[in-house]
């Protein structure tokens, strides 16, 4: 039996409330806390991403006039919101009420969407909405009467604009909305519109602050991205990216567009089994990111399932009227199944990795148990200031450092982003452009290592071919729960 449309809102409105806890309790990741620190200085894009997943949260919090990690995290959350109310949009354009309502419980229930796409200071969050309110606009261009073609048409360049200063996947995505329109049925009157060239060059605007920073710094995203891929047919790769998937999107949602796409090249189906026109423009938008990052997975190493990601958001819908179908019981009852051994098993790791709750037990914590990506750095910061203010001679700035562009992140964001903040020996990402003192003052370096017995010499090795003085200056330990489990060496260097 169907869910009822009350009871679909009510899930949707408790997985809401589920991000929102998750938004208060989780400590900022090493993505969100570098995101953070490298923003505090206005750049035109970021050697990561182009910018909006960066400025987001700093323009935000400087609105406020302070941050938290809930302040940092609110715009992420109102995006994926927004997310949430377009995809009902969505899923009503190509079916009804319940299609929409089953499309936006699959967004906040799939792992990925719910996280990255949810609440983290990342950029999933802003591309997600580009996304889906850009294809709601060409869905509704080949739906609605032609005087709210120009409006739809300048809100779709406005949409793009925002995606493509968003993420780099968003390109894939507009080759795909302009493929949809140029093959469209309509072409002929997009094509005499004026607007459908207003749209065009919109749209471009949202590649001019990551192109004209590039080209300022030798083009460094593209070279750094460039080189996460190739090295020859990797099957072991492709394997690990697909069951990568299965696991942040459910089982079911991965599946059932398969199966929608087989059933649609086949003449002997019912019309409930075919993929309906609208469903097939979302398939098309969909396609250039998705086979060529499956292209990526199967002649590279080293990648991550989430770059697919946004070609899968559009299948949403189509996997929402396959179980709004009264007659596909079984899709629903593996999706449910589905949701029965995720939700647990994910609040589970989510509580451990802020509490040790599998392996407090033991007498000494595994080595495999490392949960150094979401250690809250927070009760850190009164004794780094301390060490700081000890140390320290009147009027001279003092300087942080990292071994790590991860933990140059969480020690900048940490100590509240007021000191210039280095990364030693390490990739900076970055934090390489970054506005750089020339006068030498004292630079307090934290290395995070697991346990309780540090190798200070081993760090000191590599931090004296920077300053043959640097010294070891203190050992702080760092709880998980209520039992210490890392600890953060603190250094002293004069750079």
């Amino acid at each position: 039996m169907a869910l009822s449309s009350t009871k679909l809102v009510i899930a949707i409105f408790v997985c809401v409330l589920a991000k929102i806890f998750l938004a208060i309790y989780l400590p900022l990741v090493n993505d969100e806390a570098y995101a953070i620190a490298v923003s505090k200085e206005f750049s035109l894009s970021f050697f990561d991403h182009p910018p909006i997943g960066f400025w987001s949260s700093s323009l935000f919090t400087e609105i406020l006039g302070f941050g938290n990690v809930f302040t940092f995290r609110l715009p992420y959350l109102l995006f994926g919101l927004g997310t949430t109310l377009v995809l009902f949009q969505l899923g009503k354009e190509i079916g009804n009420d319940e299609v929409g309502l089953w499309s936006a419980l699959l967004y906040n229930t799939a792992p990925f969407f719910v996280i990255s796409g949810g609440f983290l200071v990342v950029p999933d969050g802003p591309l997600n909405l580009a996304i889906a309110t850009a294809s709601l606009c060409v869905i509704r261009l080949h739906k609605e009467p032609s005087w709210k073609v120009n409006f739809l048409l300048i809100l779709l360049g406005l949409c793009l604009a925002f995606a493509f200063a968003s993420k780099y996947q968003a390109f894939l995505f507009g080759f795909g909305c302009l493929l949809v329109l140029l093959i469209s049925p309509k072409r002929a009157i997009f094509l005499k519109n004026p607007s459908f060239y207003l749209c065009f060059f919109i749209a471009t605007l949202g590649l001019l602050p990551t192109v004209l920073w590039n080209a300022q710094n030798h083009w460094i995203s593209f070279q750094f991205h460039g080189s996460r891929q190739g090295g020859g047919i990797n099957l072991g790769n492709f394997v690990q990216m697909i069951l990568g998937m299965i696991v942040y999107l459910l089982p079911p949602v991965v599946l059932i567009p398969m199966k929608f796409l087989t059933f649609s090249l086949s003449k002997n189906n019912s019309t409930e089994d075919r993929l309906s026109p609208m469903e097939k423009i979302l398939v098309v938008m969909a396609l250039p990111n998705i086979l060529i990052f499956a292209f990526v997975f199967l002649f590279s190493k080293d990648t991550f399932p989430h770059w697919i990601m946004p070609g899968w958001l559009l299948l949403l819908p189509i996997v929402a009227r396959s179980l709004s179908l009264y007659r596909n019981r079984f899709h629903r009852l593996s999706y449910g199944v589905s949701i029965l051994i995720t939700c647990p098993i994910l609040a589970t790791l989510v509580i451990h990795s802020q509490t040790g709750l599998l392996t407090n037990h033991l007498q000494e914590t595994p080595k495999w148990d490392n949960t150094l990506e979401v250690i809250d750095w927070r009760p850190l910061q009164t004794p780094i200031q301390q060490i700081i203010n000890n140390k320290i001679i009147q009027n001279e700035k003092p300087k942080l450092a990292a071994l790590t562009w991860m933990e140059a992140g969480q020690l900048s964001t940490t100590m509240h982003n007021k000191y210039e903040t280095l990364v030693l020996d390490g990739d900076p990402h970055h934090f390489s452009f970054l506005q750089k003192s020339e006068s030498p003052s004292f630079t307090f370096l934290v290395k995070i290592s697991l346990g309780i017995k540090p190798s200070i010499e081993a760090t000191l090795e590599r931090i004296q071919k920077y300053d043959k003085t640097a010294t070891h200056l203190e050992d702080i330990i760092v709880y998980r729960g209520s039992r210490d489990y890392a600890t953060a060496s603190i250094y002293l260097l004069r750079l």
